[in-house]
């Protein structure tokens, strides 16, 4: 049943004239005018065959059979012009004198087609205005007084007056509850007409076309953004318009958003693009504008107990800016990409490359400086050849320390855990520096915590942690200094501390601590060496062992770095929380140290950010 009533609804929409779409409530009143009068017209044309199989048409009966003709027409001249005021007021005119004709010459007052004045009062509501109520109320006050008149010769006053009032009070009656229908319909056009005046500003303001598509997806509906958004009419977009302004490669794309959409209640989205500007055919040859449009789709359901079919409701907006920064941004991307890669083998190239002959000049120096070997050779030679092997290994030393952070960066240095004795690994660390320290008149000593569990690790990556962090420190320490490596157990955290009497740093140079090739600023005035890589490959180190580097320093009065390992680094650690020992100078908090815990924080971070890219 729902099928036929949709069907007819659909048909009748089709004879609205075009310039209903303009006011969604005046559409409805048009489609009911057209439909009630044809069908008056078909009844009338019907019923004729009828009655002359009957034994022919009564005399009578032909007006009332015209007065329906000329309600079809008056259907037809709305549906070509649009002009429904007028049409009903036609219509209006036509019932009236057709009923009151009709009545004239068969029953007079008597006449049972007089109740037909009433419901052209009470149907004047649902199509017009307050001006066709009055007019309808009119006119049939005015028919019935032309049957009264008609009548008042061949029938008793008494019974004239009595029928005349009893129309006289229907028709009342049913201008009465005309009235209070014409009221409530005009309040509640007001009501929709503002809730859709506040709907469209809600969309409007928004900038984003919303279009309306049927079942079949053909657009019965385009808002006023398509100018915004596409330079187009909405007009443009109805039927086939916007389908045809879609990339041909991205039409599969579109159509399967509108089905998907149409199958089900879920929002589906699509970027497609879609055609800016007019289809003039002149200018098929030039190439033409295309936006990037994101579409977002869902179905609407229709009220079934009107016959009202579901709908697919797109709202539409330009991305075309955002997918050229997206375009903008993975170009960057992998152009870094690239560069990073090129530097990762420039810098393993160059450092292989370096290791052969700086072997070469480091085993010969040594040959050459060594009395023994060369017992001929003068003082300064021996000089020289000392120079020269101290100044090789110190390049060996950059060149692995590179090749190190170059691994580090590319995710290339893979660990081997192992367990391993931490407190012999630190002892040995120690013993390799020692003689660097006495040469600089440095106080290198070591405190051990007894009793220490092995350490589950990669044995190299620890050493050279060690190794870097002590030399650091026994770089940056003055003579008659003092430095000290601390290795003891904090619950289930291995703690390798390395404090020193040495110039500190500045408080504004800790939040760069740790960035390759960076070094304190308070070790400008002084002539230290080396290339400040050595704590960015501790950091690396750290966060391949998903560990913590922590850092408080007080400029002038020494540094302590800290690293915090659990036992079995192949096992996630908990979180470590606190750790940070204040140091106070002079029995206040000194500057440097509230910085150094944001960047305790920062080297964190950083650790596991190295631990996650490799």
């Amino acid at each position: 049943m729902r099928r036929p009533i949709a069907l007819l609804a659909r048909q009748l929409g089709d004879l609205v004239h075009a310039s209903a779409d303009a006011d969604a409530l005046a559409r409805p009143r048009h489609a009911w005018f057209i439909g009630s009068r044809l069908a008056l017209g078909a009844l009338a044309l019907a019923a004729i065959p009828v009655m002359l199989a009957a034994g022919g048409v009564p005399a009578p009966a032909i007006l009332l059979v015209v007065g329906c003709v000329l309600q079809a027409v008056t259907a037809v001249f709305a549906s070509r012009t649009g002009r429904l005021h007028d049409a009903h007021a036609a219509s209006i005119l036509s019932a009236c004198a057709a009923l009151a004709l009709y009545a004239s010459v068969s029953e007079g007052l008597g006449s049972p087609a007089l109740a037909g004045l009433a419901l052209v009062v009470l149907e004047a509501p649902l199509v017009g205005r307050i001006r066709e109520l009055r007019f309808a109320a009119a006119l049939a006050m005015g028919a019935l007084a032309l049957v009264a008149g008609a009548g008042a010769g061949a029938a008793d006053a008494r019974d004239l007056m009595g029928a005349f009032g009893v129309h006289s009070s229907v028709l009342a009656f049913s201008l009465g509850i005309a009235l209070l229908t014409q009221r409530e319909m005009r309040a509640r056009a007001l009501r929709e007409r503002r809730l859709t005046a506040h709907n469209r500003l809600l969309v409007d303001g928004f900038g984003d076309l919303v279009t309306r598509h049927d079942a079949q997806g053909s657009v019965f509906y385009a808002g006023p953004a398509a100018g915004s958004v596409l330079g187009v009419a909405p007009g443009a977009l109805t039927g086939r318009g916007l389908f045809e302004r879609v990339h041909v490669a991205d039409r599969p794309l579109y159509l399967m958003a509108l089905a998907d959409a149409g199958a089900g209640s879920a929002l589906s989205r699509a970027q497609v693009r879609v055609r800016k500007g007019e289809l003039d055919p002149a200018e098929r040859a030039s190439a033409p504008v295309y936006a990037w449009i994101e579409v977002r789709a869902r179905r609407i359901e229709g009220d079934a107990e009107a016959g009202e079919d579901a709908e697919i409701v797109c709202v539409m907006r330009d991305v075309s800016t955002q997918r050229q920064h997206e375009a903008e941004i993975d170009t960057a991307r992998a152009a870094a990409e690239a560069a990073a890669a090129l530097k990762d083998r420039f810098l393993a190239t160059v450092s292989h490359e370096l290791r052969t002959p700086l072997n070469a000049i480091i085993g010969f120096s040594e040959m050459l400086a060594d009395e023994k070997l060369v017992p001929s050779g003068d003082a300064r030679q021996r000089d020289y050849a000392r120079i020269i092997h101290v100044s090789g290994e110190h390049l060996l030393e950059v060149v692995n320390t590179l090749l190190d952070m170059s691994k580090i960066d590319a995710g290339t240095l893979t660990l081997q855990p192992e367990p391993f004795d931490v407190a012999r690994l630190a002892d040995a660390a120690v013993e390799m520096l020692r003689l660097k320290a006495e040469q600089s008149q440095i106080d290198l000593s070591a405190a051990i915590q007894p009793g220490l569990p092995e350490l589950v690790a990669d044995r190299r990556a620890c050493k050279q942690i060690l190794i870097n962090l002590l030399s650091n420190a026994i770089k940056f320490t003055p003579r008659g200094g003092r430095v000290r490596l601390d290795v003891r157990r904090e619950g289930d955290i291995l703690v390798m501390a390395v404090e020193d009497t040495g110039i500190g740093i500045a408080a504004e140079d800790l939040p760069r601590l740790g960035e390759p090739f960076f070094q304190a600023r308070g070790s400008y005035d002084r002539p230290y060496e080396g290339t400040g890589l050595g704590l960015s490959v501790v950091r690396g180190l750290v966060g391949l062992h998903a560990g913590a580097v922590q850092v408080e320093s007080v400029l002038g009065k020494g540094t302590r770095f800290s690293v915090r390992l659990g036992f079995d680094c192949r096992v996630k650690p908990a979180p470590v929380h606190g750790g940070l020992r204040e140091v106070l100078a002079e029995g206040s908090r000194d500057r440097a140290t509230a910085a150094s815990m944001v960047t305790s924080s920062k080297l964190s971070v950083l650790s596991d950010t190295v631990k996650k890219s490799a």
